[in-house]
Formats: structure tokens, C-alpha cells, sequence
């Protein structure tokens, strides 16, 4: 076999075996996260994440600029899209896809007994910020 092409040098693999996993604590509850792809792997505009919410579990009640596409892959889970305490919930089940807008509301929750797992694509918050403007904190990673 010959030596890697530089672009292929550039393709980032890892398997989830391999990612170590965080728990959320921030607004969240039950909820871990890996980190599988972002920018610390040459990712400037989008990264990927696994979520894993256990049963009594929920991310945190999110807004953001960015937009992120959810695909659930296994369990049971509910979407809130509202602020508002008694609004109703979207169930959500293996095999769905959301696309989530900027700006919109949301958290996800798992009142099942098997744990609610979904990927999670967002786009960088850089793309979403006036150039002359300066870029917004993205030190805690926490959220989808």
C-alpha cells in the first residue's frame, strides 16, 4: 500500500467506543453526551453528538441561533417546544428525523424505562454571527 494523499489524512474516524462520555448538568437532568465530532477534528461548520437520556431524564430547555438536525435511534422520548409548563409534548420514536430552526425551543425527555438515544448535528454558532461582530461562547458545549 502507498502513503496517505493529504486529503485523506484529513478524513477524521472515530468510533463511539472510543469517545468518552460526559454527563450534562447544566438545565439537564439523567443525560450524557459524546462529543464524536467538532472542531477539535478540523469540523468548522457542523458538529456530531450521541445523547443518551435515561428514564426521568431531559437536555436542557434550549434557544440558540444555531440550527441542528436530530435523528433518533433508539427508545422512546418527548419534545418540548414550548417555555411554557402545560404546553403538549411530540413523542418521538426510532427512525425520526427533526430539523430544529435557530432560535427555536426545545428539550428532549425520556418518562420510558429504556434510554432515549439520538445523534445530534449542529452547525457551528460562528456561522450564525455577523462577521463584524464577535463570536459567541461556545466554551460549554452542553446542549443541542
Amino acid at each position: 500500500m502507498g502513503q496517505e494523499t493529504e486529503q485523506e489524512k484529513r478524513i477524521f474516524l472515530v468510533n463511539t467506543t472510543s469517545v468518552p462520555i460526559e454527563v450534562l448538568e447544566k438545565g439537564a437532568e439523567k443525560t450524557q453526551v459524546q462529543y464524536l465530532i467538532d472542531d477539535r477534528h478540523g469540523s468548522d461548520r457542523f458538529a456530531l453528538r450521541l445523547y443518551t437520556v435515561k428514564k426521568g431524564g431531559h437536555t436542557p430547555l434550549d434557544q440558540h441561533p444555531y440550527e441542528h438536525h436530530v435523528y433518533v435511534m433508539n427508545g422512546e422520548g418527548l419534545l418540548r417546544q414550548s417555555k411554557q409548563p402545560n404546553a403538549p409534548l411530540r413523542p418521538l420514536k426510532p427512525g425520526d428525523s427533526l430539523f430544529i430552526p435557530s432560535n427555536a425551543i426545545h428539550q428532549f425527555s425520556n418518562g420510558e424505562d429504556e434510554p432515549f438515544t439520538f445523534l445530534c448535528v449542529k452547525g457551528n454558532p460562528k456561522l450564525y454571527v455577523d462577521p463584524e461582530q464577535s463570536v459567541p461562547d461556545d466554551s460549554e458545549r452542553n446542549y443541542c
